[in-house]
């Protein structure tokens, strides 16, 4: 299974057993997070690998997930940092799920403040991992988003390549499983929108750029293997512009 197909059979796994994960694997994921491309090229960032086998090093709060391990992601601080942490994060997280481990974003959870100090930058979010007690893969058809319509509004006629990235956009985890992009779509573009969230909106705003961007390396994994030639840009005539509802976050172009 390569990363393009694990997109359509990851699933956010929350029970794992508690064995150690073979050394070279654990390596060779570390070695692939040192490698992983960013979005945002000069701002700086910090994995680090707990173990949480031996010694409980653990996330806190009702949303975290007891794992044997974790990888954390600390960021300096800039321009669509979180947007980059959660692009690289679900690079990874797609490509421990090809190896047959199982994982789950631990976005809302606490690491702590003795493990926070260890961080070289700020802490953004963790992703958990490890062998799985219950079944790794699903359906995607099985996976619990809201439908097309809901999301994308078709300005043009388009091809099924256009409609692929939207498909492998859809199925990308969110906190909360809150799903807040929105798409305009068009020929040989593909407006991206945020969702306000009115009543959590400063709460969730941090969770919503991490989500976009693990939406964005969906698209992008999915445009290499589909061999289309994507660029991101934001347009000025619509950053600019208020929205009723939604955010203006940036545009991919196609060819």
């Amino acid at each position: 299974m390569n990363m393009y197909e694990a997109i359509f059979k990851r699933k956010s796994v929350r029970h794992y057993l508690n064995e150690k994960v073979e050394w070279d694997v654990i390596a060779d994921i570390l070695e692939f997070a040192d490698s992983l491309p960013k979005f945002v090229d000069d701002v700086a960032v910090e994995f680090k690998l707990v173990s949480n086998i031996e010694t409980k090093q653990g996330f806190r709060g009702p949303f975290s997930v007891k794992a044997p391990y974790y990888i954390c992601i600390s960021s300096e601080k800039g321009e669509d940092y979180l947007l980059n942490a959660g692009f690289m994060m679900q690079q990874l997280s797609l490509y421990i799920t090809s190896k047959g481990l199982g994982t789950c974003f631990v976005g809302l959870a606490n690491p702590g403040r003795g493990l926070k100090s260890t961080m070289k930058y700020d802490y953004v979010i963790a992703l958990a991992f490890g062998k799985p007690a219950v079944p790794l893969y699903r359906n995607n058809m099985d996976a619990k988003r809201l439908p097309e319509e809901d999301i994308v509004v078709y300005k043009e006629d388009v091809n099924s390549n256009i409609r692929q990235l939207i498909t492998a956009a859809r199925l990308s985890p969110s906190g909360l499983n809150n799903q807040p992009w929105r798409f305009v779509v068009y020929k040989n573009r593909i407006h991206v929108f945020t969702r306000k969230n009115v009543l959590l909106y400063k709460m969730m705003d941090t969770s919503n750029m991490i989500d976009i961007g693990v939406m964005l390396a969906n698209v992008l994994i999915a445009a290499e293997e589909l061999w289309v030639d994507v660029s991101i840009s934001k347009l000025e005539s619509l950053k600019n512009k208020p929205f009723q509802n939604n955010q203006y976050v940036l545009t991919i172009t196609i060819g």
